[in-house]
């Protein structure tokens, strides 16, 4: 998988599928993480108490209280990448409303990410900062020519839509 198949396969599912693909190469380290390799879970989706699919336990890095613990946890397995992205889409729709009504806008898409119905979708102090880095590096190759204009415009939307709070504009726009 690369970052451009996943974004391709992340099309018409109502998510942003540039920032899915910015969130999965991040989460999964380009494709090559134990959890993508065995369990297609591209953006470490836990499995809940009561989640009737297979599972796969792995030590993930938790922030907690500030620090940094190493903690194992169930996350979901999937047969395909096109099932994980389904249930990712659903959770986003769910969950993550905010980021779903921004399909359209990835900077939108990143902010509503820490406003879902259960808090943050990460417990990393520099998520927001590691997304958005991951933004950069991947505008060139899915944008194309002129992406820092259009990475621009799409900072300017959020901000005219009151998506970004002042914290996260200020991250955004240390590297855009």
């Amino acid at each position: 998988m690369n970052a451009v198949e996943f974004c391709a396969l992340a099309q018409g599912r109502g998510i942003n599928p540039f920032a899915a693909t910015c969130q999965s190469a991040l989460e999964t380290g380009w494709w090559t993480s134990r959890l993508w390799l065995e369990a297609y879970n591209g953006a470490g989706l836990k499995a809940p108490w009561g989640w009737k699919g297979e599972t796969l336990t792995v030590p993930s890095e938790e922030c907690v209280g500030g620090r940094y613990k190493l903690k194992f946890s169930a996350f979901r397995k999937y047969p395909s990448p096109a099932a994980f992205l389904d249930d990712y889409a659903a959770k986003i729709k769910a969950d993550y409303p905010e980021s779903w009504e921004s399909a359209d806008n990835w900077p939108g898409y990143f902010a509503g990410l820490f406003r879902g119905r259960w808090g943050s979708w990460a417990t990393d102090q520099a998520y927001l900062d590691k997304l958005v880095g991951m933004a950069v590096r991947l505008g060139p190759e899915l944008l194309g020519d002129g992406w820092k204009g259009r990475m621009r415009l799409a900072v300017n939307l959020a901000l005219q839509r009151g998506s970004l709070e002042r914290w996260q504009e200020e991250a955004i726009d240390k590297c855009v």
